[in-house]
């Protein structure tokens, strides 16, 4: 699915739910999106690495202007249940056991706090409260996301 960055300029506050069921959809076999049983999954894991991300962040003394987060899922069905149970198999280690093992697949998503360049540390002055609202309304929204689908 191709969105245009003017949709993402565009898009209000009441319309950010409908965003993310845009991003994360729930196919079938006539549709896009990944099935229940591969989303949902994916869902829960970017949830606990943006809630890693948002705890870090609520112990810094940082003022952060213009950052953001990155988020790359696998869409592919077949690469995204392979990626799904390697991770269930090989747990967080990103360590071959041999050179002449089949080349690993890349994780099933990927969460990244990018666009950061404008970012001072602040001791003394406390979090960036602008950047706990935003990551509390990504969480919020993945926690809706996962509520409509289940």
């Amino acid at each position: 699915m191709n969105t245009p960055k003017s949709y993402g300029k565009s898009i209000k506050a009441s319309q950010l739910s409908e965003g993310v069921a845009k991003f994360f959809p729930v196919g079938d076999a006539t549709s896009s999106g990944l099935p229940k049983e591969t989303l949902v999954p994916i869902l829960q894991g970017i949830r606990e690495e943006v809630q890693e991300i948002r705890d870090i962040f609520a112990k810094l003394e940082v003022r952060m202007v213009g950052g953001s987060l990155l988020v790359i899922y696998e869409a592919d069905w077949q690469k995204a249940r392979e990626g799904l149970e390697e991770e269930e198999v090989d747990g967080d280690s990103d360590e071959s056991d041999s050179d002449d093992e089949e080349k690993k697949r890349g994780p099933p998503f990927v969460v990244k706090v990018i666009d950061f360049a404008h970012t001072i540390l602040t001791p003394g002055e406390g979090v960036d409260g602008g950047v706990l609202l935003g990551l509390d309304t990504v969480l919020r929204l993945l926690d809706d996301r996962l509520s409509e689908i289940n």
